[in-house]
């Protein structure tokens, strides 16, 4: 008789409910490659992901205003795209539900990071959020976000759209000069 054959409570309870760990790095690289191929599809090229997005700011703070621009948010953006991007991969236990009770700790917590982001290089915020096999949402502020969606939700300041329907904006939405020029 093999010893692995051989049960017991230990090694059935060991084994009983292992589950899959997820990596959360690579997750939100994966996420973030995600929304930089929707962009570059969408405006022809320009976007690609930051670098150790988001525990940078030591360094950046003392660059230049035009360096950074480019490097707050977790997208590099082309110059003259309006806004900065932060985005968010899984967190599957957020329920947008929960808004209509007042508030969403999680989602206060991205917005709040992507508002720090936005008075530090003096760009609107954009946050982008992916559940696990559920569509790409957008939250946007209100005040910046033009005309009626079929879809939206309100949650404080912002709206909150499909992805997809905000990517047929029109260039002039996302661009304060041309981005072909």
């Amino acid at each position: 008789m093999n010893f692995d054959d051989y049960e017991n409570e230990y090694n059935v309870e060991k084994f009983k409910n292992k589950t899959k760990s997820v990596n959360g790095c690579r997750k939100g690289k994966r996420v973030e490659r995600e929304l930089v191929g929707f962009f570059n599809d969408r405006f022809g090229g320009g976007f690609s992901r930051s670098i150790g997005s988001g525990n940078r700011w030591s360094q950046v703070k003392n660059l230049p205003e035009h360096a950074k621009e480019t490097f707050t948010g977790d997208l590099v953006c082309p110059v003259g795209f309006r806004f900065v991007c932060e985005s968010k991969g899984g967190y599957n236990k957020i329920d947008l539900a929960s808004a209509i009770d007042g508030s969403i700790s999680d989602l206060d917590i991205f917005l709040t990071q992507v508002e720090d982001d936005s008075k530090r290089c003096g760009r609107p915020p954009l946050l982008f959020y992916k559940r696990d096999r559920k569509p790409w949402l957008v939250f946007c502020k209100t005040a910046i976000l033009e005309g009626e969606y079929n879809y939206s939700l309100k949650y404080r300041d912002y709206t909150c759209i499909p992805l997809r329907e905000f990517l047929k904006l029109p260039d002039q939405f996302f661009f304060t000069q041309n981005p072909k020029a």
